[in-house]
């Protein structure tokens, strides 16, 4: 269903959320601040000391490297914004070309699951992520949504897509809205 057109019922609100920003905008700074660094590598005085002393053809090949690294970073986390919409035939998500919908006969429960820290002094326990956990119908659910999920099929029935806080609450409300039976 990922080649599927978005088409949401028209009173259907849309929540968005974009993605990336902040990793996006530390390659952006890694690419300024280092790739200055290398086109300009003997600003400043020499060193005092014979250790520190590095010859302006390395530091330049180490500074294009960061550079370099900062720039792949930007490019491979840039900003996307992802869209959601609940309506009578399930919950649709589009980000970009890609869009799918999961329809509510996939479906057993939808909950959303707010972050908590580990428990003091239980070796044991783990921090929980904000999600969107689904527990679905049949074991095939993650194959057909491989688009919005990007998880492996697990033995696990259910299946979290991870949101921020404010974005997996306001699902839920939609949610609650349309199909209260499957909030569980």
């Amino acid at each position: 269903m990922s080649e599927q057109a978005w088409s949401p019922s028209s009173g259907a609100a849309v929540v968005e959320y974009r993605s990336s920003r902040w990793m996006f905008l530390g390659g952006l700074a890694m690419f300024v601040f280092f790739g200055f660094a290398a086109l300009f590598p003997d600003i400043g005085s020499p060193s005092s000391s014979p250790r520190a002393n590095v010859s302006p053809t390395f530091a330049v090949f180490l500074f294009s490297a960061l550079a370099l690294g900062g720039l792949l970073l930007m490019f491979g986390t840039a900003p996307r914004t992802h869209r959601f919409s609940v309506d009578e035939r399930g919950l649709w998500w589009r980000a970009g070309r890609k869009s799918d919908l999961i329809a509510w006969e996939e479906l057993r429960a939808v909950r959303g699951q707010e972050p908590r820290q580990p428990v003091q002094g239980d070796p044991n326990s783990k921090a929980v992520l904000s999600a969107l956990v689904f527990t679905p119908v049949d074991r095939r659910f993650v194959t057909r949504h491989q688009a919005l999920l990007n998880q492996l099929p697990k033995a696990d029935p259910e299946v979290q897509l991870r949101l921020p806080v404010d974005v997996v609450r306001r699902l839920t409300q939609q949610v609650t809205a349309v199909r209260p039976d499957l909030l569980g």
